[in-house]
């Protein structure tokens, strides 16, 4: 009866060591495995653009480019990088009308410099699809910054001659440095000083810009900016994504008029 007894004891122990080395197994592999899966989950959820996709986003060069099959590299900061959206890039929406290869190289707080400093890893593509400048206009006291507008016009043009010689060829978009708001009006000032002298220098240059500010203004002026963005100057996902790629679509699409 004794040996029995110990025995049941013995059998119960292990079932219960069992389960909780079971239940130790299963948390460690949710710890370690549950991230990857949720950050896969998210980069493949369908992001709409503002609107919907319509024929007449697909009328210009630029949905042309996406749709062509070469390589298209995002650079930028924070907004591309997805800091503020989980990790999902203001132009995850239009990824699906994007037929090539596609590579990111961004990272938060990045100003033009940064990228000109980093020429190196930037992946080689055709195309080039460069959103900078909003950390210029609003961190003026950092190392990297353009103090100026006419700086950046400069810091412009040199991160696209680097770009020209390490992928010959290859087509530039800069789109305009994104929208803020709830901001001090010396900031619009100087942002609107800044858009201008990037769109100068693309004027004279074989460099396209693309004027998605004035669209993504234009929405957050009728419909509130509450809707749109995280914070002062980051968009939210999906709705402030959604709105930030169709700004550039409908921008490429102007200009074209």
């Amino acid at each position: 009866m004794l040996r029995n007894s110990y025995s049941k004891r013995l059998s119960k122990t292990a079932i219960i060591l069992s389960v909780v080395l079971v239940l130790l197994v299963s948390a460690l592999l949710f710890i370690v495995f549950y991230p990857k899966i949720e950050h896969y989950r998210v980069l493949h959820k369908n992001y709409e653009l503002y609107g919907g996709m319509t024929d007449e986003l697909k009328d210009s060069t630029f949905y042309e480019d996406l749709q062509s099959g070469k390589s298209v590299c995002f650079l930028g900061d924070s907004i591309t990088f997805g800091a503020t959206t989980n990790g999902v890039p203001w132009y995850q929406p239009m990824v699906p009308y994007i037929k090539g290869k596609v590579s990111n190289y961004s990272t938060s707080g990045w100003q033009v410099k940064d990228l000109i400093n980093r020429i190196d890893n930037i992946p080689v593509a055709d195309i080039y699809i460069i959103a900078i400048g909003i950390n210029d206009i609003l961190f003026a006291d950092k190392q990297a910054a353009s103090v100026t507008a006419d700086d950046f016009a400069r810091n412009t043009g040199d991160l696209a001659a680097l770009l020209k010689s390490k992928s010959n060829g290859a087509r530039i978009y800069f789109v305009s440095p994104w929208s803020f708001c709830n901001l001090d009006e010396s900031y619009f000032i100087r942002g609107d000083e800044f858009r201008r002298a990037m769109a100068s220098y693309c004027e004279n240059s074989d460099c396209i810009y693309i004027d998605a500010d004035s669209v993504i203004a234009s929405v957050l002026d009728t419909e509130g900016a509450e809707k749109y963005m995280y914070n002062q100057y980051h968009p939210n996902a999906p709705d402030g994504i959604g709105l930030f790629s169709y700004a550039v679509l409908k921008s490429a699409h102007d200009r074209e008029i």
